[in-house]
């Protein structure tokens, strides 16, 4: 009788899947003394009611020295809003935050 000889196979390794990474836009807001407002950022709340402002809107951005002068004269603290794009990871738990989006 024959023996049949079985090939040997390797253990299969497990493979990894393919990192897949994925962006996302987070929304991130703060209060900021008024102090630190900058031209270019985007005021969503004042610590005081709008309509005891002189603006017409409730959120707007700072788009010029006079604005953030208006904003600087209207408050002591004001929330401001940005945008960041998020990069997350499919192998990862971590998700990693990148700059600032441009205005």
């Amino acid at each position: 009788m024959l023996r049949k000889e079985h090939a040997r196979t390797a253990p299969r390794r497990k493979q990894r899947p393919v990192e897949c990474i994925s962006t996302r836009i987070v929304n991130e807001g703060r209060w900021m003394s008024r102090n630190q407002l900058e031209v270019g950022m985007y005021v969503a709340e004042l610590d005081r009611p709008w309509s005891e402002t002189r603006f017409m809107f409730q959120g707007f951005r700072i788009d010029s020295a006079e604005v953030l002068e208006a904003v600087q004269d209207s408050c002591q603290y004001a929330r401001v809003e940005f945008e960041k794009v998020a990069r997350v990871s499919s192998n990862s738990t971590r998700r990693l935050v990148g700059a600032t989006r441009g205005s």
